[in-house]
């Protein structure tokens, strides 16, 4: 082994935990509110229903549809075959690329409407909606064994690397919903949804890389290790407001997303830093560490936008155009975990170092912020041929992710970039149901960004990753007339 390898491992180990401290571009895992669509032939049609929505999807797009729908037993029922893929050139060094490809099946929405008023002008709809759904699960590997050598070369030093990085991100949320509609007129309505949101995530990051020499007496073995870990739940509440109005052959429609209210969140948090060289040389020690603090039973908050959203719907008897636009304002940076600071370290004077001082007050926090958000859809169906309508839709889905103040994050993502969404399906209408199956692809423009981490053998490779993503699903959906509730 070369006289200089532990110097240039240092460097590296050095180089991985800075690049922990300061890793700002990553962010949570739902960076965008667009993600998920609910209801068949919505979600064909890109999601623009917030001015014309014809069926008890209203609940979620707008509830003040909801006075216009003139079968008040409409139920819906639409399930998500999904395919979610990232790619990460070079994500972990030089030839070392990250890769995710999860497949995941889940109802999107189960709704319906009862008949709990008397009058006409009133609607009322229940939902349960899968809000977000997310599984990302990434490992790389690098061992670099010695060179044998061979009968015209000599044997090189006997030197071994290792390198891993394991990534888990799952994140379910769930919303469950109730909605009223009421007919102020026959061309005005009014409605408003009450959510109950359940958010679960949990998230783990193994990042180390070792070195061992069996030639060099002055160093032997030296590894770096960063370990982390978030699990938590948490429940709160959150409220739509809209106004619907028809017009002719046009619908148009306003809606208002309350901030979040917090009920309760706990979760437990993790973490471990760690630089250790083995060596004769005691100058090769003086910069070991270990610094490690868990606590569970941790409060957490988690905190979803203000926004508004306005929609416009256009229809003759065969063709239909449907339009959305909806801002979602700023979230200022909060916590989302704040764990007190109780870590064991090594040695004992770190905790008088003028550097890790800072990073060891808030050693297990875990920030959240978002940045302002303006996403827009639109849609179009066309009869076909008698009940069998083409539906196809298009929408922005860009991200909200904006780094947190604190110099270092916890919980680690892969979705700070944009996406768009296309859709196209079909859906055939009878007297009692109608059935919608189709297909949607959605795709993030591929852009440069810092490698996640360096675990090969080349510790002063300074190019830069490429991270691309691409979304395959199938939608179906079907829906079911119950006459005992009309008649």
């Amino acid at each position: 082994m070369h006289c200089d390898t532990s110097k240039s491992l240092y460097n590296a180990v050095l180089s991985l935990l800075i690049l922990c401290f300061y890793s700002s571009k990553t962010a949570a895992q739902d960076d965008h509110y667009w993600a998920q669509q609910y209801g068949a032939n919505s979600t064909l049609m890109g999601g623009a229903m917030v001015g014309g929505v014809n069926d008890n999807s209203a609940v979620y797009y707008n509830p003040a549809a909801l006075s216009f729908i003139n079968n008040p037993s409409l139920s819906i029922d639409a399930n998500v075959y999904k395919m979610d893929k990232i790619t990460i050139d070079d994500g972990a060094g030089e030839g070392m690329d990250l890769n995710s490809a999860q497949l995941s099946v889940y109802p999107q929405i189960i709704s319906g409407m009862l008949n709990l008023f008397k009058s006409d002008r009133f609607r009322f709809s229940y939902a349960i909606l899968t809000r977000n759904h997310n599984n990302v699960l990434i490992n790389a590997r690098y061992i670099g064994k010695p060179d044998p050598g061979s009968p015209d070369t000599p044997p090189l030093p006997s030197v071994s690397f290792v390198g891993v990085y394991d990534y888990t991100n799952q994140l379910t949320e769930q919303w469950f919903g109730m909605g009223i509609g009421y007919k102020i007129s026959e061309k005005l309505g009014i409605g408003a949804t009450f959510y109950s949101c359940y958010r679960g995530q949990s998230y783990q990051l193994t990042n180390y890389v070792r070195e061992v020499s069996g030639t060099d007496t002055s160093y032997t073995y030296g590894t770096k290790t960063v370990d982390e870990a978030i699990k938590y739940s948490t429940f709160r509440l959150i409220a739509k407001a809209g106004l619907s109005y028809i017009t002719g052959p046009w619908k148009l429609g306003l809606t208002l997303t309350t901030p979040s209210i917090g009920l309760y969140g706990n979760g437990s948090v993790q973490r471990e830093i760690s630089s250790i060289f083995v060596s004769e040389n005691p100058d090769a020690e003086v910069q070991n560490f270990i610094l490690a603090d868990r606590q569970t039973d941790v409060k957490t908050n988690y905190k979803h936008p203000l926004s508004v959203a306005i929609g416009t719907d256009f229809h003759t008897d065969k063709t239909r155009i449907v339009f959305t636009a909806e801002y979602f304002f700023k979230i200022g940076t909060y916590h989302l975990m704040e764990a007190p600071a109780e870590p064991f370290f090594y040695p004992p004077t770190l905790q008088d170092s003028a550097y890790f001082k800072s990073q060891i007050d808030n050693f297990l926090h875990v920030e959240n912020a978002a940045k302002p958000v303006f996403n827009v859809a639109l849609g179009f169906s066309q009869v076909l041929y008698k009940n069998l309508s083409l539906l196809m839709g298009a929408s922005t889905d860009f991200s909200s992710y904006t780094s947190p103040g604190e110099s270092k994050e916890l919980l680690h993502g892969f979705s700070g970039f944009d996406i768009y969404h296309f859709s196209t399906g079909i859906s055939y209408q009878r007297k009692k149901n109608t059935f919608s199956i189709g297909f949607s692809y959605a795709f993030s423009p591929a852009k440069q960004i810092p490698p996640y981490s360096v675990i090969n053998q080349n510790p002063d490779f300074a190019g830069e990753a490429r991270i691309s993503s691409h979304l395959y699903a199938v939608v179906f959906g079907y829906t079911y007339f119950l006459p005992k509730f009309s008649e």
